[in-house]
């Protein structure tokens, strides 16, 4: 099973998506409704760094950094980066280097970059053996919905279109980590489904409401006011599945504050996608029935699909039948988690049971609509 590195393949849901350095996704302006938004996530392994000139130490010192950055979007969670074996692997980061190259940004104030593929097979095999796992390019989208309100008492409830200093800090977070973080419109149908006074009151019902014509993976909605004495207090409300979370935050910092909020609900979602490559569990078999295949690209596309899910062992036609097809597939994770990717790719949708008896001997049934 691998986790293929390439450039992002944009889903056909997302006309304008804005991407930026190794092809890795920052915010994402939305322009229509409704929309899907779980994206894959090339280049995990690569690593642009800029360094002074191209010198053994400061090329080490750019291998380090990299592999650093790398872990961090790979497992999704600061924390094991204070792992024995991670700490090992970066002080000898040039060991897992694959692949370097150089550029100039050019121009008076000229800037040298240091272009880095490290070599995927080595540094999972690091990851698995170290009992840490690894968060597969298939990445849930996350829609976030933040009003502010200045020491004046002024509040603003922010889109896409908004000039405030706190959506350079997501842009930079969505690059560095590798999550597709969506800004809402805040066109005239958001702003009548979720008026600012709404949204401030974090409504988990008018929120949901307004976030459905998205189709986000997930949501994050927040409140931040800045204090008489210049602190940072907010609350989030953070919406996944069927599952509602609320927690605070106070900080003296903007950059702090987002950091906060967006580690943690990051490491909440890497924590329900990833896989341990090393110590998975027992393998299981699920049959998988899917109707509206109807010419050979569709099973192409079917086949490649499926076989790229992090979860997937191996995959094999048992059956075909006009535009039907039966696959059986044999997994690396749980026959949930598997559910949980077909959700977050959006080509495949829950079919109608013959028979609703046939779930409980792990047939699954969906309808091709890529």
């Amino acid at each position: 099973m691998k986790v293929v590195s390439g450039m992002i393949r944009a889903m056909k849901f997302l006309p304008d998506v804005i991407s930026f350095s190794l092809g890795l996704i920052l915010v994402l302006v939305l322009s229509a409704a409704p929309l899907s938004h779980a994206l894959v996530v090339d280049a995990l392994y690569d690593q642009e760094i800029p360094v002074q000139g191209q010198g053994d130490a400061e090329r080490l010192r750019a291998y380090r950094e990299a592999l650093t950055a790398v872990i961090l979007k790979i497992t999704g969670e600061e924390r094991w980066l204070r792992n024995g074996a991670v700490e090992r692997a970066v002080r000898e980061a040039q060991n897992y280097v694959q692949e370097v190259s150089y550029r100039s940004s050019g121009g008076a104030s000229s800037q040298t970059y240091i272009s880095i593929r490290f070599d995927q097979e080595l540094v999972n095999s690091m990851l698995g053996s170290a009992g840490i796992p690894v968060w597969d390019r298939n990445r849930p989208s996350v829609l976030l919905w933040l009003s502010v309100q200045s020491a004046d008492g002024q509040r603003e409830l922010l889109g896409s279109d908004s000039d405030h200093p706190i959506l350079a800090l997501i842009r930079e977070f969505s690059q560095v980590r590798g999550v597709p973080i969506l800004i809402p419109l805040l066109d005239v149908e958001d702003r009548r489904s979720l008026p600012a006074d709404v949204a401030w009151s974090l409504d988990e019902a008018a929120i949901r409401r307004a976030s459905a014509r998205y189709g986000a993976d997930s949501v994050l909605s927040g409140r931040v006011l800045t204090s008489p004495v210049g602190d940072l207090v907010g609350l989030w409300q953070f919406l996944f599945r069927d599952r509602v979370e609320i927690f605070d935050s106070l900080e003296s910092d903007l950059a702090a504050y987002m950091q906060s909020a967006l580690n943690r609900v990051t490491a909440q979602l890497a924590t329900h996608f990833a896989i341990n490559l090393a110590t998975r569990p027992a393998q299981e078999q699920v049959t998988l029935r899917v109707e509206g295949v109807d010419n050979i690209t569709a099973y192409v596309n079917l086949l490649a699909y499926i076989r790229d899910l992090a979860v997937v062992e191996n995959v094999s036609t048992s059956l075909l039948d006009g535009s039907n097809i039966e696959l059986d597939v044999t997994l690396v994770g749980s026959t949930y988690l598997f559910t949980e990717f077909i959700t977050l790719g959006r080509d495949l949708i829950p079919g109608e049971l013959t028979n609703p008896q046939e779930v409980q001997g792990n047939i699954l049934h969906y309808r091709w609509v890529r």
